[in-house]
């Protein structure tokens, strides 16, 4: 990963939180892809959050991995749950792309990890 971006991952009870900070481009979204990946496969979460509240840009290659890493746990017994806060270039792109016509996109960590408690897709 480039030095624009630090990913975070912390395992809660049956969630994987990934969070990125900083940008996410075509540099580094294979390198998120991959690590979260090897994450769900280490722990085997119920569901995956990826909280993008910390992002400060996002271009297509980070929309093409939030669809990627949905195909990838529709496979999966996993799912995921992604938070883009209101007002965030996160939520108006994911607005543009209909991401939420296929996951499930959440407002805020609280209400994501209430989606993740809550019944599979």
């Amino acid at each position: 990963m480039n030095a624009d971006l630090q990913l975070d991952l912390e395992g809660l009870p049956g969630v994987l939180v990934a969070r990125p900070q900083g940008d996410i481009d075509m540099a580094v979204a294979p390198g998120i892809e991959r690590t979260v990946l090897e994450a769900v496969t280490s722990h085997r979460p119920a569901c995956v959050l990826v909280d993008l509240s910390a992002v400060t840009y996002i271009d297509s290659s980070g929309i093409r991995l939030l669809f990627r890493l949905y195909s990838s746990l529709a496979e999966d017994p996993s799912r995921l749950v992604v938070v883009a806060p209101p007002g965030s270039s996160a939520a108006r792109l994911l607005g543009l792309v209909a991401l939420g016509d296929i996951g499930d996109v959440r407002p805020s960590i609280e209400s994501a990890l209430e989606a993740c408690q809550g019944p599979a897709r």
